[in-house]
C-alpha cells in the first residue's frame, strides 16, 4: 500500500525515449481526481483518458529541449517534472497550434465549461514572467511513490542549475496544500489566480540561490 512506503533514494535522469509511455502513465495517475482536472473533466473514466492525452501532450512539447527529469526506483518510474527552460515559452505559433491540435477531444468534453477555460488559460498567459525563467510545467509523482522524497528529488537537478545560472523558476499548482510543500524548495507565493467559473489557480515563484 502506498501509505507503507518510507523514504526512497531515487534516481533522478533526463527522460529517455523508451520510457515516454511509462512517463506518461505515472503522470497521468498523479493527477487523476485534481481539483482542475475535475472542473475540465468531471466523469472520472472520462478523465482518465484526457489526462492521458494532455501529459503526452506536456510531455511532447517539452521533449525537443531535453529537460524532462524522471525519478527511477530499481528501474520503475516513479514520477517526473516537466521543465521548459529559458526561452521556450510562450511556445509561439507552431507549438501553440500543436498543442491545441493534441487537446481537441479535452476540449470537446469542456462544453458549457470552455469559456471559463479560456479565460484561464488567458489570465495564465497574461500573469507569466517575461524574464527569462525555468518553468516547471508539469510536476507528478506515482501515488505509490507520493511522500516519499520524489517530489523534492525531481526538483533537485533543474533548481541547482537556476541557482548556478542566476535564474528565477515558475509554476501554477491546482492544490492550495501543495504551496507550503514547494516553499520548502524555495518558491514563494506569488498570487491566486480566481477566474470566475473556474478553481482557483497559486502561482510561484523561485529567486535563485547564491552559490
Amino acid at each position: 500500500m502506498p501509505t507503507t512506503r518510507s523514504k526512497v533514494e531515487y534516481d533522478v535522469a533526463r527522460l529517455v525515449p523508451n520510457e515516454e509511455h511509462a512517463v506518461v502513465a505515472s503522470l497521468a495517475r498523479a493527477f487523476h481526481n485534481d481539483p482542475m482536472f475535475n472542473f475540465i473533466t468531471p466523469d472520472l473514466v472520462l478523465q482518465a483518458r484526457a489526462l492521458l492525452r494532455f501529459m503526452q501532450s506536456g510531455v511532447h512539447d517539452a521533449q525537443p529541449f531535453g529537460e524532462i527529469w524522471v525519478a527511477h526506483d530499481d528501474g520503475d518510474v516513479a514520477g517526473a517534472a516537466v521543465w521548459l527552460p529559458p526561452g521556450s515559452y510562450p511556445r509561439g505559433t507552431r507549438r501553440d497550434l500543436a498543442q491545441l491540435m493534441r487537446m481537441v477531444p479535452n476540449a470537446r468534453g469542456l462544453g458549457s465549461r470552455l469559456p471559463a477555460a479560456m479565460r484561464l488559460l488567458t489570465r495564465m498567459d497574461q500573469e507569466h514572467p517575461h524574464e527569462d525563467h525555468w518553468y516547471l510545467a508539469i510536476l507528478g509523482v506515482d501515488p505509490l511513490y507520493q511522500r516519499t522524497g520524489a517530489g523534492a528529488a525531481l526538483l533537485r537537478p533543474v533548481l541547482e542549475r537556476c541557482d548556478t545560472e542566476g535564474l528565477p523558476a515558475y509554476l501554477e499548482t491546482q492544490k492550495e496544500e501543495n504551496v507550503p510543500w514547494y516553499m520548502r524548495s524555495g518558491f514563494d507565493l506569488v498570487q491566486v489566480l480566481d477566474v470566475k467559473g473556474c478553481p482557483p489557480l497559486w502561482t510561484m515563484r523561485r529567486e535563485p540561490k547564491s552559490t
